[in-house]
């Protein structure tokens, strides 16, 4: 075991053997026993998920058709068009935003075998539907090859199902995850905290600072745990939209972290991001796995938008911010849109009466 601190500087031990991790973890046919731990901790483990050839292929792809590209891709941490930027071992250190949407001109095995061997794979199907008690629907994904740290907080803020805490993310490790190479840290039973909402106040735009800081605030007035669990090639962790998590900074010379990140919502439901703007999402049947393509590059319109991203950032970006806060700005709270339905339900009955 070994001590290692968040992105905002919170202890966590971190287990270097599967001995000494004290997270649950079950097989691909124990969905029942599963489930329960999901919903209790907020977060569950499945090992071998996914055979170790498949594991071996998505690298062997990643370094054939991604590594050597000099052009812009979408990025996790900021979603902007950026080119890659990777450290002293030629490791990618901006991970990428949504394989299922990459330009399949450039990266045509790469996003084919991401998108029908990883995303819609079988035994990820299956698990998500047991979680979500409904079919999934993967609205975002993503890969990791180095790491520079995730901050704490919860993916509900940025997107989930129309119905809050739904949806459902799971960490794929297509190799195995070193101590010190980046894991994914999460904080046990913080599904069931309530953060204030996306606001004005603490919106993604202007006021990111303000949520990343209540978020490390809860941790410590709550003395919640935090765990960076051991995960073998091929393991998953599945984790609840409203667990706390991040992701530690990459420190082992030697070790990458290479992984997936999806997130899937119940295939019923509708999208929502920034807690603000519901959306209903077209998406593709692949082996049963509904999948949506956001800024689909296959699309000429989305390779023109990219296009021009990368040219002017700084105008594209301005008026991003712009749009964000307009859109924030004519958001009813939770609390007023509760009253205000209160309200309705009760005006028949008063006139009734």
């Amino acid at each position: 075991m070994i001590e290692l601190t968040t992105p905002r500087g919170l202890p966590v031990k971190v287990p270097e053997t599967l001995s000494e991790d004290v997270s649950d973890r079950f097989t691909t046919s124990e969905w029942r026993a599963a489930k329960k731990s999901y919903e209790e901790n907020g977060y569950v483990i499945f090992s071998g998920v996914f055979a170790p050839e498949a594991c071996d292929r998505i690298r062997s792809l990643w370094n054939e058709e991604v590594k050597p590209f000099t052009g812009f891709m979408y990025r996790q941490e900021t979603a902007r068009a950026e080119r890659h930027s990777k450290n002293e071992n030629g490791w990618i250190m901006n991970p990428i935003l949504n394989l299922q949407s990459l330009d399949p001109s450039r990266f045509p095995r790469f996003r084919e075998f991401a998108t029908n061997s990883i995303l819609a794979d079988s035994n990820l199907r299956d698990a998500l539907s047991a979680l979500l008690d409904d079919a999934p629907k993967i609205v975002q994904s993503m890969y990791f090859e180095g790491n520079s740290a995730t901050w704490e907080h919860q993916d509900s803020y940025y997107l989930d199902s129309e119905k809050i805490g739904e949806m459902c993310a799971a960490w794929i490790a297509v190799e195995d995850i070193g101590a010190r190479a980046g894991r994914l840290f999460v904080c046990p039973g913080s599904q069931r905290i309530k953060l204030k909402d996306h606001s004005l106040s603490n919106n993604i735009a202007e006021n990111h600072e303000a949520y990343i800081l209540s978020v490390v605030e809860e941790i410590r007035s709550s003395a919640l745990e935090i765990r960076a669990p051991f995960l073998q090639k091929g393991d998953v962790l599945f984790f609840n939209a409203l667990t706390i998590h991040g992701s530690l900074k990459s420190q082992d010379p030697h070790n990458s972290r290479s992984s997936i990140t999806c997130h899937a919502i119940p295939l019923s439901r509708d999208f929502l991001q920034f807690q603000t703007r519901v959306m209903k999402l077209k998406v593709s049947d692949i082996n049963g796995t509904s999948i949506f393509r956001p800024k689909d590059l296959s699309s000429f319109e989305n390779r023109a938008v990219l296009f021009i991203e990368s040219r002017f950032p700084s105008a594209f970006y301005w008026l991003k911010r712009k749009a964000i806060i307009r859109v924030m700005k004519k958001k009813p709270s939770r609390r007023r849109a509760m009253a205000s339905a209160s309200e309705e339900a009760a005006a028949p009955l008063s006139k009734a009466g």
